[in-house]
């Protein structure tokens, strides 16, 4: 850039000598061509402005390099500010385009990460929880702490119900990679929703019956027809009820309400027990958020289920959202967009 500046300024110096130098001998010679005169003066003029812009330009191209120097070196927070219309202009805020693009690019990295790293220790503490009291209560076995065959029974129930659910956890971890990266075949097909909705049921009335839950259900006998996966729907359903009856199982009513909106189906599943505290609400769909540790301990949740929804209603261009008040309703609602 020094040589090209240095080219320019000896360049109009030139010019400008010359001019002069013209008009001197014009002056001298006492040949007064008003022509000449003018033609000349227009030259000495304009190499004045030349220079004048060209000096400008550079000092504009410099600050342009100088401000991408501090970029290159990390700062994205800069930016070039040309005031003036012109080519240059246009090109800082091209420039001012891509660094912001930049910027957030690298602010979702950042976010990103965390997220991995906080994924990651989660994963780490739920994985060696189960497992380490699966060593303990194996090396119990082992060591003849168990005296009695019921002991022994008890000691393998523990082992068995532990290990099903680090097996889960670990299923729903893979599941939900598999979904990042797009990597689960769906089967997409015309199904009824509302028949999907019945057969989820039967398979819970067992456990429902078990826990003298009341069960409320208000669907349609007409054709409820979408185009989905029916495996995705059916996980959806049982992990939203299992939710349901789990946390839900105090205020003994389960409730699957199904309505139809202009363009959706709007599918709503409750129940009157603890419920979710408000400050909760917003984060209940997030990978491993756990709104009650010791609960979690207890009934064996792995945080992916409600992330996975989700997931695979995006996937069939549904949303889902949560309402809830404590001891009075607790409601689970997602739409999936009709036939």
């Amino acid at each position: 850039m020094k040589e090209m500046d240095k080219i320019c300024m000896v360049l109009n110096f030139i010019v400008f000598s010359l001019s002069c130098i013209i008009c001197g001998i014009l002056y001298f010679s006492n040949i007064i061509n008003p022509y000449l005169i003018v033609l000349n003066s227009s030259v000495i003029i304009l190499s004045l402005i030349k220079i004048h812009m060209n000096y400008k330009g550079i000092l504009k191209i410099k600050m342009i390099n100088q401000q991408l120097d501090r970029i290159i070196s990390g700062n994205l927070n800069t930016r070039i500010l040309i005031k003036e219309d012109g080519l240059l202009s246009n090109l800082a805020c091209k420039f001012n385009e891509v660094i912001e693009i930049l910027q957030n690019t690298k602010e979702n990295q950042i976010i990103v990460e965390e997220s991995r790293r906080k994924l990651m220790s989660n994963i780490s503490h739920d994985i060696r929880t189960p497992l380490t009291s699966i060593i303990g209560y194996v090396d119990a076995l082992k060591d003849g702490v168990a005296d009695s065959e019921k002991e022994k029974s008890e000691y393998l129930e523990i082992i068995s119900s532990k290990s099903k659910k680090l097996k889960k956890l670990i299923d729903e971890i893979f599941y939900m990679a598999k979904l990042d990266s797009d990597d689960i075949e769906m089967n997409f097909q015309v199904q009824d929703i509302s028949e999907i909705i019945r057969e989820c049921i039967i398979e819970f009335l067992p456990e429902i019956n078990k826990k003298e839950i009341k069960l409320k259900v208000n669907l349609t006998e007409d054709k409820t027809l979408v185009y989905a996966d029916k495996l995705s729907i059916t996980r959806i359903l049982n992990n939203i009820i299992k939710n349901a009856l789990q946390y839900g199982y105090e205020g003994k009513v389960l409730g699957i309400n199904l309505i139809v909106t202009r363009s959706n189906y709007e599918i709503s599943i409750w129940d009157r027990g603890a419920g979710i505290d408000e400050e909760h609400l917003p984060y209940i769909f997030d990978r491993l958020y756990i709104k009650d540790k010791a609960r979690k301990n207890t009934l064996g949740s792995s945080g992916l289920g409600l992330a996975i929804v989700k997931k695979l209603l995006e996937m069939h261009g549904g949303t889902i959202w949560v309402e809830s008040k404590p001891y009075d309703k607790t409601i689970f609602t997602f739409t999936i967009p009709k036939l």
